[in-house]
Protein backbone atom coordinates (compact mmCIF):
# COMPACT_ATOMS: atom_id res chain seq x y z
CA UNK A 1 0.00 0.00 0.00
CA UNK A 2 2.62 2.54 0.76
CA UNK A 3 4.45 1.64 -2.54
CA UNK A 4 1.58 2.36 -4.66
CA UNK A 5 1.28 5.79 -2.62
CA UNK A 6 4.77 6.38 -3.17
CA UNK A 7 4.71 5.86 -7.18
CA UNK A 8 1.58 8.12 -7.18
CA UNK A 9 3.10 10.67 -5.71
CA UNK A 10 5.67 10.72 -7.98
CA UNK A 11 3.67 10.68 -10.86
CA UNK A 12 1.92 13.60 -9.61
CA UNK A 13 5.59 15.45 -8.55
CA UNK A 14 6.85 14.62 -12.56
CA UNK A 15 3.55 16.86 -13.60
CA UNK A 16 3.37 19.84 -10.93
CA UNK A 17 5.68 22.47 -12.77
CA UNK A 18 3.12 21.66 -16.29
CA UNK A 19 0.56 22.55 -13.89
CA UNK A 20 1.59 25.24 -12.27
CA UNK A 21 2.78 27.05 -15.36
CA UNK A 22 -0.83 26.40 -17.11
CA UNK A 23 -2.53 27.86 -13.55
CA UNK A 24 -0.50 30.85 -13.93
CA UNK A 25 -0.80 31.08 -17.37
CA UNK A 26 -4.47 31.09 -17.19
CA UNK A 27 -4.46 33.67 -14.16
CA UNK A 28 -2.31 36.10 -16.44
CA UNK A 29 -4.63 35.90 -19.39
CA UNK A 30 -7.60 36.33 -16.78
CA UNK A 31 -5.93 39.49 -15.58
CA UNK A 32 -4.88 40.69 -19.11
CA UNK A 33 -8.78 40.20 -20.17
CA UNK A 34 -10.06 42.28 -16.70
CA UNK A 35 -7.19 45.13 -17.02
CA UNK A 36 -8.15 45.85 -20.81
CA UNK A 37 -11.87 45.50 -20.40
CA UNK A 38 -11.17 48.38 -17.35
CA UNK A 39 -9.37 50.34 -19.76
CA UNK A 40 -12.34 50.59 -21.72
CA UNK A 41 -14.72 52.41 -18.80
CA UNK A 42 -15.48 55.51 -18.74
CA UNK A 43 -18.91 55.89 -17.30
CA UNK A 44 -21.43 54.04 -14.85
CA UNK A 45 -22.89 52.78 -18.45
CA UNK A 46 -20.17 51.31 -19.75
CA UNK A 47 -20.03 49.47 -16.37
CA UNK A 48 -23.23 48.40 -15.78
CA UNK A 49 -24.66 48.04 -19.40
CA UNK A 50 -21.89 47.33 -21.75
CA UNK A 51 -21.98 51.12 -23.56
CA UNK A 52 -25.85 49.48 -24.44
CA UNK A 53 -23.95 47.69 -27.11
CA UNK A 54 -24.44 44.35 -26.67
CA UNK A 55 -26.52 41.79 -29.19
CA UNK A 56 -29.49 40.56 -28.28
CA UNK A 57 -26.90 37.20 -28.90
CA UNK A 58 -24.91 37.95 -26.73
CA UNK A 59 -27.06 38.93 -24.00
CA UNK A 60 -28.63 35.84 -24.22
CA UNK A 61 -25.27 33.84 -24.21
CA UNK A 62 -24.44 35.95 -20.54
CA UNK A 63 -27.64 34.77 -19.12
CA UNK A 64 -27.20 31.12 -20.70
CA UNK A 65 -24.05 31.35 -18.92
CA UNK A 66 -25.08 32.05 -15.55
CA UNK A 67 -27.33 29.33 -15.61
CA UNK A 68 -24.90 26.65 -17.21
CA UNK A 69 -22.15 26.69 -14.76
CA UNK A 70 -20.94 23.65 -12.93
CA UNK A 71 -22.11 23.98 -9.05
CA UNK A 72 -25.35 24.66 -11.07
CA UNK A 73 -24.95 20.95 -12.74
CA UNK A 74 -23.65 19.53 -9.77
CA UNK A 75 -26.41 21.36 -7.42
CA UNK A 76 -29.39 19.80 -9.51
CA UNK A 77 -27.49 16.31 -9.76
CA UNK A 78 -27.44 15.96 -5.69
CA UNK A 79 -31.08 17.93 -5.76
CA UNK A 80 -32.04 15.15 -7.95
CA UNK A 81 -30.20 12.20 -6.19
CA UNK A 82 -31.56 13.23 -2.81
CA UNK A 83 -35.43 14.22 -3.67
CA UNK A 84 -36.35 12.69 -6.55
CA UNK A 85 -38.90 13.81 -8.83
CA UNK A 86 -39.06 17.12 -6.71
CA UNK A 87 -35.54 17.77 -7.29
CA UNK A 88 -35.85 17.50 -10.90
CA UNK A 89 -38.77 19.63 -10.27
CA UNK A 90 -36.67 22.12 -8.62
CA UNK A 91 -34.49 22.01 -11.75
CA UNK A 92 -37.06 23.65 -14.25
CA UNK A 93 -38.12 25.84 -11.74
CA UNK A 94 -36.51 28.69 -12.25
CA UNK A 95 -37.57 28.50 -16.33
CA UNK A 96 -40.74 29.62 -14.87
CA UNK A 97 -39.79 32.16 -12.72
CA UNK A 98 -37.85 33.46 -15.70
CA UNK A 99 -40.79 33.47 -17.76
CA UNK A 100 -42.31 35.38 -15.79
CA UNK A 101 -39.88 38.05 -15.19
CA UNK A 102 -39.71 38.57 -18.64
CA UNK A 103 -43.54 39.08 -18.90
CA UNK A 104 -43.93 41.52 -15.90
CA UNK A 105 -40.18 43.01 -15.44
CA UNK A 106 -38.38 42.79 -18.99
CA UNK A 107 -40.77 44.15 -21.42
CA UNK A 108 -41.97 47.23 -19.68
CA UNK A 109 -38.26 48.03 -18.92
CA UNK A 110 -37.22 47.40 -22.84
CA UNK A 111 -39.81 50.08 -23.81
CA UNK A 112 -38.72 53.06 -21.43
CA UNK A 113 -34.79 52.64 -22.87
CA UNK A 114 -33.49 54.51 -19.53
CA UNK A 115 -33.40 52.33 -17.21
CA UNK A 116 -31.54 48.88 -16.30
CA UNK A 117 -32.40 45.53 -14.05
CA UNK A 118 -30.57 47.04 -11.26
CA UNK A 119 -32.41 50.70 -11.25
CA UNK A 120 -35.65 48.81 -10.98
CA UNK A 121 -34.90 46.75 -8.56
CA UNK A 122 -33.03 49.38 -6.00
Amino acid sequence: MTDTLHLAAEGVSDHRPLIISLFATFVLVTLGITVWAGKQIKDATDFYAGGRQFSGFQNGLAISGDYMSAAFFLGIAGAIALYGYDGFLYSIGFLVAWLVALLLVAEPLRNSGRFTMGDVLA
